[in-house]
């Protein structure tokens, strides 16, 4: 009674040291499960190209979207005609230099295209949805192999308390025997065993150790931390799992997973998007049509004012023959003053103004077969996404039915573990209670203590294996990962 109450003080003291060791170790690099998915989620490369593809189907809907407006259209010209040219007011030919400028504004705005802007506006809405289902889909992967891997820490660190307290236990088991030798009570070959089963449990601590390091390496590939970055888990205590039935059944799981998981929500809505692609393909032999307005004037060098002014009489002698007589006399021929001035640039423009208004309808008649083969292809296209919405739904559904054949026989596995340890705990406690008096050889009291090791090892690892198991399970019901 004395020496299991002295091991249970010393398990206590190397629990309680541990602990302290772990608290110490605490700093700015300490992370809870929820810390390293957090972390993984911001700094994960391929998710930020997912975002990024998110933010470019935005684009493609806004642009979609715009198509509906309509476009508006400016123009200005200035030319020089140099030589031999055509006055565009008098379409007389004249050779000197004349200077031009036009300018206008046109637009133009689609009434009818066969529904092909609404149902690309539809099919980019349904491609943005997706893409943030991708997303949801690749941050649901990296939580749960973030989860894999914190579970790999937390399993390496329980080996590693285990091993220590092995080492503990060959140590005071040692000194106890030392005692017993040096009083004669036992051979001194006692001692040398338990000194090769201490080296032989330092060794399984380094192991354990190395284990940890390769555990915590990959936690920190998953998080994209670089190896040499310090980096503690915040130590919990994970309870050991219940042994009742999962409460839900394998057809239960997979109904709740075709509501939750986003890859069969995006694979659905693909289903929709080549739907509208058919949709897209038939308008390709719809009329087209469209009412356009413009507006112009133009200015020009070569254009004058011609002004009139007041007539002057200009006299001019002259003679008639009258019946064999010359007759002198004056004649006031009238004469015309003209003046002629350039048109100011803003008169022409304002007088030289011109509007039209009319609607223009292009209707297809022959394309060489392009709507009947671009609507063989988009069905072609649908077919496709069925059978991926499909085969998604498939592969599920076996990922679940395996999962759950793991998770039953890890319960299995687990719950063997349990009894096998606590027989050979038992079978250890006797065995080390012979030893003591001396009833019984060291290769029994190894055997028992190596039989022990090796079944809380297999214990640990089928514990989180077990708890692994249903936190899948757990998963495709949306059900947060949680310890």
């Amino acid at each position: 009674m004395k020496f299991k109450l002295l091991l249970l003080l010393l398990f206590s003291s190397f629990t309680l040291l541990s602990q302290t060791k772990l608290s110490s170790a605490e700093n700015s690099n300490n992370y809870s499960l929820k810390e390293c998915i957090d972390y993984a989620l911001n700094n994960n490369i391929a998710l930020r190209q997912s975002e990024l593809a998110i933010e470019s189907s935005i684009i493609n809907m806004q642009q979609s979207k715009a198509l509906v407006l309509p476009t508006l259209n400016g123009q200005y010209n200035l030319n020089s005609n140099f030589g031999r040219s055509i006055d565009p007011f008098s379409n007389d030919v004249v050779t000197k230099t004349i200077g031009t400028n036009s300018l206008g504004a046109s637009a133009n705005i689609v009434l009818y295209n066969g529904y092909r802007i609404k149902n690309t506006i539809s099919r980019s809405e349904l491609d943005l949805e997706a893409a943030r289902l991708d997303v949801a889909t690749q941050k649901n992967n990296i939580s749960l192999q973030v989860a894999v891997s914190y579970l790999n820490v937390l399993s390496a660190e329980d080996m590693i308390e285990v091993s220590s307290q092995n080492i503990n236990v060959t140590r005071l088991q040692l000194n106890r025997t030392q005692k017993l030798v040096d009083a004669g009570a036992l051979p001194e070959t006692n001692i040398f065993n338990l000194n090769a089963q201490l080296a032989n449990d330092e060794l399984n601590l380094v192991n354990a150790q190395n284990s940890y390091q390769f555990a915590l390496l990959g936690l920190k590939q998953n998080m994209n931390l670089t190896s040499d970055r310090v980096l503690s888990i915040t130590r919990v205590r994970v309870p050991n799992p219940s042994m009742q039935i999962y409460s839900e059944s394998p057809t239960e799981v997979y109904e709740a997973a075709l509501n939750y998981l986003p890859e069969i929500q995006s694979a659905e809505i693909r289903e929709k998007m080549a739907e509208k692609n058919i949709e897209i393909a038939k308008a390709v032999g719809l009329p087209n049509i469209r009412a356009n307005v413009s507006w112009g004037s133009a200015y020009s060098t070569a254009a004058k004012n011609f002004i009139q002014g007041t007539p002057t009489n200009n006299p001019t002698a002259v003679t008639a023959e009258f019946e064999g007589q010359t007759i002198p006399f004056i004649i006031n021929f009238p004469q015309q003053n003209i003046t002629i001035e350039n048109i100011p640039y803003f008169n022409q423009i304002g007088n030289n103004q011109n509007m039209n208004a009319g609607i223009s309808a292009q209707i297809p008649i022959f394309n060489g077969y392009n709507k009947k083969y671009q609507v063989q292809s988009a069905q072609i296209q649908k077919l496709q996404s069925e059978l991926t919405t499909e085969n998604t739904k498939v592969v599920i559904r076996q990922n679940i039915d395996q999962a759950y054949i793991n998770m039953l026989n890890a319960s299995k596995s687990y719950s063997a573990n349990s009894v096998q340890v606590e027989a050979l705990q038992r079978a250890f406690e006797a065995a080390e209670s012979r030893y003591n008096a001396g009833a019984s050889s060291y290769v029994d009291y190894n055997l028992a203590k190596t039989n022990l090791d090796r079944a809380l090892s297999n214990q640990i690892q089928a514990k989180y294996d077990y708890i692994f198991k249903i936190k899948i399970l757990d998963f495709y019901q949306n059900k947060p990962l949680e310890f």
